[in-house]
């Protein structure tokens, strides 16, 4: 591929490098099994066509994949542990590609090389030892075996053909932002699928600047620039399903699975996310912090600090015999903030919250916490 495209695609020409990217990935997808060695190569030239659309294009992602495993085949790389895209693997790749583009393709040097850089970028985040136990747990929860009380134990096959999409990579100590599951993509139908909150940003900015609204462009409207090296993302449940009504209704009666998915979450924010300010962005979810008193799960016991927002402090765990992880006695969110932020969407303008408002409840985040060292017993509504 030797000659130089224009920074600003038009849709036309867009749609017509996905559409040949597409027919090259079936014949590299039909070589895989008798020629990994052409098929490596064909996608590999799928991924010089698709690098240069969006610094995390889904179809580039895929392909990073296809061409991971023909690798393995060939015995150049080893088979991960778990199914997730190989992020040290795919770095290495990238930063090769760099390196390659550099030297034998100057033509593509500005665009490709700022997107390379972009992506790098968000995986220099990765933890993949930590990334690959969670996986480990929520697989390994996914055993219909363990639940024989439950209404709809099969409901584990569901979800492992569905497979699991994890934000990874996620800073500790400061903000975190919560949904309940993530949606369905067509595109990582049948396998899991890792993300970094900051290449999730950066992809959000980039759909902003087209005029486009997807699901993350409400989050970097919330989050922006600022703020995303600072920022986790976690659902509760790692499972994907685009409806969220349908999905409750799933899981509803299955008490056992959801406990369990539930409580490997909650480890999960307590021991190594632990931040000062959480932000669940999710109205279905707001009842699995214990906000409500007849529904403890996680069970934190909170006080409201201020009246004009859903904002409360946590003071430490409700005594309750109900509440999961039990075993933990102490929270480490003990002080932290939890905006109940779910509830607020376009039909209420006057309650949306901005950027500018989120780093100022950071900063407040920051202050009570330091102030819950000095004196647990103060609560101050300001």
């Amino acid at each position: 591929m030797n000659r130089k495209i224009d920074s600003n695609y038009g849709d036309t020409e867009r749609s017509r490098i996905i559409t040949l990217a597409q027919i090259y990935e079936r014949t590299a997808d039909e070589l895989a099994f008798w020629n990994a060695k052409a098929a490596e190569e064909l996608y590999r030239k799928i991924i010089y066509m698709l690098i240069p659309l969006a610094p995390l294009n889904y179809n580039l992602v895929r392909m990073l994949q296809k061409m991971a495993k023909v690798q393995m085949t060939q015995g150049k790389i080893e088979e991960s542990e778990a199914t997730l895209i190989q992020y040290k693997e795919m770095q290495l790749k990238l930063s090769e590609f760099e390196a390659e583009v550099r030297r034998e393709h100057p033509e593509f040097d500005e665009q490709v090389i700022r997107h390379c850089e972009q992506m790098l970028a968000g995986l220099a985040l990765i933890d993949e030892e930590h990334d690959r136990n969670l996986v480990r747990q929520y697989r390994q929860a996914l055993d219909s075996t363990k639940y024989t009380f439950d209404y709809y134990p099969e409901i584990c096959e569901f979800f492992k053909k569905r497979g699991i999409s994890l934000c990874v990579g996620n800073p500790t100590g400061g903000i975190l932002l919560t949904g309940i599951n993530p949606s369905l993509n067509p595109v990582f139908e049948g396998r899991d699928f890792a993300y970094t909150f900051k290449n999730a940003m950066i992809e959000a900015k980039n759909k902003i600047a087209k005029g486009r609204k997807t699901y993350w462009t409400q989050k970097y409207n919330l989050i922006g620039d600022e703020l995303v090296d600072v920022t986790a993302y976690l659902d509760l449940y790692p499972f994907v399903f685009t409806n969220q009504d349908v999905f409750e209704e799933l899981i509803e009666k299955n008490l056992q699975f959801r406990a369990e998915i539930v409580s490997i979450t909650q480890r999960e924010i307590e021991t190594y996310i632990k931040p000062v300010l959480i932000i669940v962005a999710n109205k279905q979810s707001s009842y699995y912090w214990g906000r409500n008193e007849n529904a403890t799960w996680m069970g934190y016991d909170m006080v409201k600090i201020r009246d004009d927002m859903e904002l409360y402090q946590i003071k430490g765990f409700k005594v309750k015999t109900d509440r999961l992880n039990s075993d933990m006695k102490t929270s480490s969110l003990s002080g932290s903030l939890i905006l109940f932020y779910g509830m607020y969407d376009d039909r209420h303008k006057d309650k949306l919250l901005t950027k500018d408002d989120i780093n100022e409840l950071y900063n407040y985040a920051k202050l009570k916490k330091q102030e819950w060292g000095i004196d647990s017993t103060t609560y101050i509504k300001n």
